[in-house]
């Protein structure tokens, strides 16, 4: 008797993280892992179904869409956020990126370029909204002035369902890496310092695409809106699109 009631004083606690760990994830995923990186400018998510995409853009005014699972025109959810977004009237960005890969080094000088070019504010996601989507929304910290590595790492959290484990983690290793570099070199962070690391110092671990023979992928899609689009306009026949 005693026995069973000792094991409910145990399992009854251990049920109750579970459910909450349960009802929390449901939540973020229920959200779309939609959430803020900086107030009026930069979100992140997970990949939206058409309608909640519309109203993300419309709620939060987002003039940019950054995919970082890159252009799938034999997938349907592609041309699908891809009409939403345009329809909007916001420029869509396809960015092709493998959470399980290090960045090369046209990869990572790319995305920044985007995001010293693009039009904010700006949503970014991929899939889950977890592992690529940290690694783009660090970045954007690490640029924002007064920006630190610590506010950096709070975009690999399990708040946004990121786990450090798996082949995931190598998104977060790209600050680690980083860190090290200012560390040997005895240096502060500054968005500077980490525009120099990115364009002048930053070398991919195994594996990269700087491994494959050659990369199928276009560094950066870039499809800008119709002149009449607007929130309530309908996707016009053709589009302007430019790669870089």
């Amino acid at each position: 008797m005693r026995t069973r009631q000792a094991l409910k004083w145990v399992i009854r606690p251990i049920l109750a993280v579970a459910l909450l760990a349960s009802t929390f994830v449901g939540v973020r995923i229920w959200t779309n892992n939609l959430a803020v990186v900086q107030s009026d400018r930069v979100y992140r998510s997970g990949q939206m179904p058409a309608a909640n995409l519309a109203r993300a853009v419309r709620d939060h005014r987002i003039k940019t869409v950054l995919n970082l699972r890159g252009a799938n025109p034999d997938q349907s959810w592609y041309p699908a956020e891809r009409a939403t977004t345009l329809a909007a009237g916001a420029t869509q960005i396809d960015l092709s990126m493998a959470s399980d890969m290090w960045l090369s080094r046209n990869q990572a000088r790319t995305v920044l370029k985007v995001l010293d070019t693009c039009t904010y504010p700006i949503l970014i996601h991929c899939q889950w909204g977890s592992e690529r989507t940290g690694l783009v929304s660090a970045i954007t910290e690490l640029l924002r002035p007064g920006g630190s590595l610590a506010d950096a790492r709070r975009q690999f959290s399990l708040v946004y369902l990121y786990v450090k484990a798996g082949d995931g983690a190598v998104m977060e290793r790209h600050l680690d890496r980083y860190e090290h570099w200012l560390k040997a070199g005895t240096l502060a962070h500054s968005p500077k310092q980490f525009r120099h690391w990115i364009t002048q110092e930053f070398r991919p671990e195994s594996p990269s695409r700087e491994e494959w023979p050659y990369d199928p992928y276009p560094p950066v899609i870039i499809t800008r809106p119709s002149p009449a689009a607007s929130p309530t306009a309908q996707l016009a026949a053709e589009d302007s699109v430019s790669r870089q």
